[in-house]
């Protein structure tokens, strides 16, 4: 490159020194600009094309500058601009999809025993006192003990904890039918408070049923403010639809009226042909993995059958022959374990036949009613439960 001659950048055609490695104006390198590339030499005539422009256009009087550089005019890449949009749009999207996930994982974590801050944001937690209770009912067919019961101004296990007073009761549960039993304790447990409010549980840990022949625990909290004692409060299991039962925090309470009350009856009948004999009945709140309905229970007799013919008698369905009356109200069965035949010299064949009755309810007949076509006469036998 002669020395003298004008040099100009290939981007921005500002004029350049021989020698320099890089434009002064727009910061390009000779090594950028390609193999064999460098600054280009104009010939002493040369204009930039922006100077060509100014002086066509400008009026006579005006002379340009002979200092006169045009401006930089840098490139726009609209590829890049859209490119950056897009980065910033998907960086938007993904912190509102986090946000959405935060608040469902929040929200469902008490539901899967999952342990995140509290309302109250507590993390430290307080002082706990427990108090022994160990008190037990039958509830659908499961027998519920209340372990004990602790309180505190906060669970810090407990997803839904608040920090003003919580109550936790520890419960034991027993399936002893053969049968799977399922319930909620959201629906069913309630605690009563001494001014006589009901409060439900804002965290359950418990699974969803119990399987037959196994034992498990589980635990309730409810928010309590700490100025209520224990032995003044009282668990009530039950929906509104459901017979409820009313348990005081006491440690020492009376829930003989809770409990199954069974009575030996011992009437014999003569019914198709064979013996039978009403050997006992059992008034209770709850059967077949089921609680009784809004004041009623369940009424479980014991049938005993000996067959002395010399064939097999078929007597079909205890749904269709077997009724429980009390007063002008006559119930079919709702659960029967009652064979429908018995084997010729049969003794002792025994089933349970259960019936559904108002509380109030206390004298009850059995009857075996008259089948149609079959020449047998009806039976009956009474039994009282108070």
């Amino acid at each position: 490159m002669a020395q003298g001659a004008s040099l100009f950048c290939p981007r921005c055609g500002a004029p350049a020194q021989a020698g320099q490695r890089a434009c002064p104006r727009c910061g390009l390198r000779v090594e950028d600009i390609g193999a064999g590339g460098g600054y280009l030499q104009a010939p002493q005539d040369y204009q930039h094309p922006a100077q060509q422009v100014a002086e066509q256009f400008a009026p006579p009087s005006a002379q340009p500058s002979p200092n006169y550089e045009p401006p930089v005019a840098h490139p726009v890449t609209p590829g890049k601009q859209r490119r950056g949009f897009n980065k910033i749009g998907c960086v938007s999207v993904l912190l509102l999809l986090l946000i959405l996930l935060g608040v469902v994982a929040y929200f469902g974590a008490g539901k899967l025993g999952i342990h995140v801050p509290g309302p109250g944001g507590a993390t430290t937690q307080a002082a706990i006192t427990s108090t022994p209770l160990n008190a037990t009912v039958t509830y659908a067919s499961v027998d519920v003990t209340i372990l004990n019961a602790q309180q505190s101004q906060n669970f810090i296990d407990d997803p839904n904890t608040h920090t003003d007073g919580m109550l936790r009761l520890n419960l034991q549960e027993h399936n002893a039918t053969s049968s799977a039993i399922r319930y909620s304790y959201y629906d069913s447990a309630h605690l009563i408070l001494p001014d006589k409010s009901s409060v439900a549980p804002l965290y359950v840990k418990a699974k969803p049923g119990i399987a037959p022949g196994t034992t498990q625990t589980s635990l309730l909290d409810f928010a309590v403010p700490p100025a209520d004692k224990v032995n003044q409060l009282i668990l009530r299991l039950g929906t509104d639809q459901e017979a409820q039962m009313d348990i005081p925090l006491t440690g020492n309470a009376n829930l003989a009226k809770y409990q199954p009350k069974t009575v030996q009856a011992n009437a014999a009948m003569q019914y198709f042909g064979l013996d039978w004999m009403l050997s006992s009945a059992a008034a209770q709140l709850s059967a077949g993995g089921q609680q009784a309905p809004k004041g009623m229970r369940y009424i479980v007799v014991t049938l005993k059958v000996n067959n002395t013919l010399l064939q097999t008698a078929i007597t079909g369905s205890p749904y269709d022959y077997i009724r429980l009356k009390s007063g002008s109200v006559t119930a079919n069965p709702q659960f029967t374990t009652l064979p429908i035949s018995f084997a010729a010299g049969a003794s002792g064949e025994t089933g349970t036949v259960t019936f559904l009755m108002a509380q109030a309810s206390t004298n009850f007949t059995l009857l075996l009613v008259a089948q149609q076509h079959s020449g047998t006469n009806p039976a009956t036998a009474n039994f009282q439960i108070v």
